[in-house]
């Protein structure tokens, strides 16, 4: 009898699942815009309060549960001085038996190669394993260690074959490159630490500057007069004071995450790990689904007729009904799964004659039936519930068919005693037939199994040596979310929460509330030094190699815009010496042209450049008073026979601005940052290099971000998404965390 017009949860589920990000602050009470020089007029700067329009939204609904605080007070002071007490107290407690023993991690890097050899031997052909074993080159180590070589070139060896079984190529996440690869990882710590006396010494300097990086000593009265300060002739304290851990900069969070890894590779002062890491542990990954984004998704109009053909209390019904109603969903409060009621509700109508001799009796009836069920949605399927199930009938007998009037008035009577207990075997069938056909109707949600996350990315987390992706999901009355955290084991993740959605800045400087953005993903910047930055460190990267990489990690890169044709052709023919067509090109354009390219004839293409990037934060993202620092430092820059052999830094700034359509987007302070870090002056030919690196770097920073809209497929089963267009309509930048909402 009930038919959901077509409904398919499956279907629905199929499409809003995927849409989560394998994504508290205090509100701001001043939050001025960044004004941004030479934008477009279309772009407008706005100065709001992010905590003035909030009274204006209804409480939150009973039940509603709250898992982004905006309120992250804690002593950080106090943390701050237990550390330092459990760094003096790790050491007291260094034991150089507990250093890495060279003999065991030379013996396992030993036995590692020989099974690769092995496996490679039993599992591929002679050509396959030629080339793995050509790629790899194990011999360089191997040797070094068979010649007892010194510890710099063992080291050196052993670096380079453990950066090359870090990459893209299908079958380094095979076990036994992966056993290689940490072997490696542990020899080299065994030979950074083959002296215990000095191995000793370096962990206590790395306690030390730990320590450093959280004392501030304070100025004393002489020093304060010597820069001016009369203000401080009475300072008498010089004593240390404590940094509070928010007062760290993201930089002196990379340093200090590099000095754990080597307390961690010296198997020293694990206690110091333990408590900093527990202080930078908030999950770095948000993703939020818009409760009404699914809710409606999911909703649909019922309207089915049906034709009657049953019998009750022996008569005969034939006639035709229909249920007329809307199938709604509501999220539920969870933690680990989704969870969703599906109800329907709707109107019943019956207009029927019943045949019973020597009678029949036209009859109708009305009512509402009810039908509902959770579902428990997990990344992998969906679990259901217990269906439960109203059916609520009045019905009326019109008019009784016979030719004799007593006949017709004995009926009546004998139908009006009947009619309650006719109501409610109706019901009751009515009931149980709406219960059966939901059932069936949600049934087909559980048949269907989402792939396994897990599958998809762990081999390429093992190919490149990146950690592994813990993650949960779970729904509140408002939201399907996910949280998740990228962190190695010796990574540092986010210290705070990120900001709640409805303090972010927005295009309409009222944060992002439900049914106000299709969905939000917030992402902290220790993911890209827990991730990234590792692969990159002491990599050589061009233009070319940059492009392979993003390209097989499925990133779109803005491709710079063609010259004009006449232009091209201009160029192209000045270049070979022909003649040009003056009547179809401008004569300053021709002479614009010839300069240009006779300027650029002896320089190296452009395009055509290197950078060996450092060790030490290769690649960098800072979000913190609403802008963006993107950069990267190298130890070396090359184009064509020219190169500089300094350490490098270069950073693009972004700041968010609003367009008329009040969508957001980033736009680039207009030149990028190229400096030099340290005393010594570029030399002549140096100095003539940086023009063009500057222009390579301004060319590889795009001068805008998030400008594009998203749109939705149109194959999409949900009338409500196919083909949907999303925009930006907030971006938020503060303590780490880049959030982004779209609608």
């Amino acid at each position: 009898m009930l038919q959901l017009n077509g409904f398919s949860i499956a279907a629905s589920f199929a499409v809003i699942i995927p849409v989560l990000c394998p994504v508290g602050l205090t509100a701001r009470t001043s939050a001025d815009w960044p004004i941004v020089e030479n934008a477009p007029a279309s772009i407008q700067h706005v100065s709001y309060d992010a905590g003035s329009s909030l009274s204006a939204y209804p409480p939150l609904p009973e039940g509603a549960v709250l898992l982004n605080s905006s309120v992250h007070s804690f002593d950080s002071i106090d943390r701050v001085a237990g550390l330092l007490d459990t760094i003096d107290r790790a050491r007291e407690a260094l034991d150089p038996d507990r250093l890495p023993n060279l003999e065991k991690a030379e013996a396992a890097v030993i036995e590692a190669m020989a099974g690769i050899e092995s496996y490679l031997e039993r599992s591929t052909n002679d050509s396959n394993r030629s080339a793995w074993l050509s790629y790899l080159t194990l011999e360089p180590l191997s040797d070094a260690i068979s010649n007892g070589e010194s510890v710099s070139k063992r080291g050196r060896a052993a670096v380079e074959l453990e950066s090359r079984l870090r990459g893209l190529h299908v079958g380094l996440e095979l076990e036994p490159m992966v056993r290689l690869r940490r072997n490696l990882q542990t020899y080299i710590a065994a030979l950074r630490y083959s002296d215990p006396k000095r191995g000793l010494q370096s962990v206590e300097k790395q306690l030390d500057a730990i320590a450093e990086l959280f004392v501030v000593k304070a100025e004393t009265p002489k020093r304060a007069r010597d820069r001016g300060d009369e203000s401080s002739g009475e300072a008498t304290s010089s004593g240390p004071t404590h940094r509070r851990l928010d007062e760290l900069s993201a930089e002196e969070i990379a340093r200090l995450e590099r000095l754990l890894i080597g307390l961690s590779d010296a198997n020293q002062a694990s206690a110091v790990t333990s408590q900093i890491r527990s202080y930078f542990s908030k999950p770095n990954l948000r993703g939020w689904v818009d409760g009404r984004t699914i809710t409606d998704a999911l909703s649909r109009p019922v309207n089915n007729p049906n034709e009657v053909n049953d019998c009750i209390l022996g008569t005969r019904l034939l006639g035709n009904a229909s249920i007329v109603g809307n199938v709604t969903a509501q999220l539920l409060p969870s933690e680990g799964h989704v969870r969703l009621m599906v109800r329907m509700d709707a109107a019943f109508s019956s207009n029927t004659r019943g045949y019973r001799k020597p009678i029949t009796l036209d009859s109708n009836a009305n009512g509402r039936v009810y039908a509902a069920r959770q579902l428990a949605i997990t990344e992998r399927r969906i679990i259901l519930g217990a269906t439960v199930g109203t059916a609520d009938l009045s019905s009326r007998v019109k008019r009784i068919n016979h030719p004799l009037k007593l006949v017709r008035k004995i009926a009546m009577r004998k139908a009006n005693e009947q009619r309650p207990l006719a109501e409610a075997i109706s019901e009751n069938k009515l009931r149980d037939q709406t219960i059966r056909e939901f059932e069936m109707q949600t049934a087909k949600a559980a048949e269907r199994e989402f792939p396994s996350i897990d599958e998809a990315i762990n081999p390429w987390l093992r190919r490149l040596d990146l950690p592994g992706l813990t993650r949960t999901i779970g729904s509140t009355t408002d939201a399907v979310y996910s949280r998740a955290n990228l962190q190695r084991d010796t990574g540092l993740a986010a210290l705070v929460e990120p900001p709640s959605l409805s303090a972010i800045r927005s295009a309409t400087g009222q944060g992002i509330h439900p049914g106000g953005y299709f969905s939000a993903i917030q992402v902290h910047q220790s993911v890209l030094d827990n991730t990234i930055t590792d692969l990159l460190s002491g990599q050589t990267m061009s233009p070319e190699k940059i492009n392979e990489l993003v390209g097989a990690l499925g990133i779109a890169l803005p491709k710079p815009i063609p010259a004009p044709p006449e232009v091209t052709a201009a160029i192209i023919e000045t270049s070979v010496g022909v003649d040009l067509d003056v009547d179809q090109l401008s004569l300053d354009t021709v002479l614009d042209t010839v300069a240009e390219v006779a300027d650029n004839e002896p320089a190296p293409s452009e395009e055509d450049f290197e950078v060996d990037l450092h060790s030490f934060r290769p690649v960098f993202v800072e979000a913190d008073n609403q802008t963006l620092r993107i950069g990267l430092r190298g130890t070396r820059f090359a184009q064509g026979d020219r190169e500089i052999k300094r350490t490098l830094e270069v950073a693009a700034t972004y700041r968010p601005v609003i367009g008329e359509d009040s969508t957001m987007w980033l736009i680039r302070d207009d030149e990028v940052d190229l400096s030099f870090p340290g005393t010594r002056r570029l030399t002549i030919s140096q100095t003539a290099i940086k023009t063009n690196m500057e222009k390579s770097f301004n060319d590889l920073f795009p001068n805008e971000l998030l400008h594009r809209s998203f749109p939705l497929p149109e194959t999409i089963k949900l009338p409500a998404l196919a083909g949907r267009e999303l925009k930006v309509h907030a971006i938020d930048l503060t303590n780490g965390w880049i959030s982004i909402a779209v609608r």
